[in-house]
């Protein structure tokens, strides 16, 4: 893989952005990775291809700058992992609007904006380039979704995003797919779910393997990618 390649990794610091920065640098691509404060530390810290940017990423105007920032100094943007998000619990009865707004500012609003600028840049380059979004199990299952409306909610946006950035692929050289995690084998998921298999659940170097495939040469010929890495849950 090209050591030119430059990716952009939005959450580098949680535990899934943790294991899908350290495979895409072991495949030697230069990750520029998000955190929210400049204090934040991350396991990449010292890697030399490794740079951490401190962001709010649903501020459009940060968004900006900071897409602005790794064109100036890479070049380009080959690629992008965007990782940030959240999840809550709660009924049709028991979701409020403030509920809602938190669930679609974190869930939706952050990758919107990251798309809106990376596809008018990625457009602009010869080779394109490749979003992956991450959505959720209970936005493709309703009954699922029941007891967490406003995730639900907030996710079920991100596969129209998909579908709206692909709709003009040919044109642009830019490409959407998101993977569909169900239950990722996180220490806070053990510990909310303590009576759960956990053989079952996925893992987070599982989901970096698949975004590293989908950062490769080899998934070029896929278009309009959705990826369900459901496990046995």
């Amino acid at each position: 893989m090209s050591q030119n390649k430059i990716a952009l990794v939005t959450g580098a610091s949680g535990h899934m952005g943790k294991s899908v920065t350290t495979q895409l640098l072991n495949d030697g691509i230069k990750v520029v990775g998000t955190v929210q404060t400049p204090e934040e530390s991350t396991d990449f810290d010292n890697h030399p291809a490794f740079e951490k940017y401190a962001i709010d990423v649903s501020n459009e105007a940060e968004v900006s700058r900071l897409v602005d920032y790794i064109t100036k100094n890479y070049g380009q943007v080959d690629f992008a992992a965007l990782l940030v998000g959240g999840f809550a619990m709660g009924s049709l009865a028991e979701t409020s609007s403030a509920d809602l707004e938190k669930m679609y500012r974190l869930n939706f609003l952050t990758a919107y904006l990251c798309c809106q600028k990376l596809s008018a840049q990625m457009s602009s380059q010869e080779q394109g380039g490749h979003v992956v979004l991450v959505g959720a199990r209970p936005a493709l299952d309703p009954s699922a979704a029941a007891s967490m409306v406003s995730y639900a909610l907030s996710k079920s946006l991100i596969f129209k995003l998909e579908e709206i950035i692909n709709a003009n692929t040919a044109e642009t050289g830019v490409r959407c797919s998101v993977i569909v995690p169900s239950v990722l084998d996180t220490p806070p998921n053990r510990e909310s779910m303590p009576d759960a298999d956990f053989s079952d659940w996925v893992t987070p170097e599982q989901v970096a393997a698949t975004v590293a495939f989908l950062a490769s040469s080899d998934s070029d010929p896929l278009r309009e990618t959705v990826l369900k890495l459901y496990g046995n849950a």
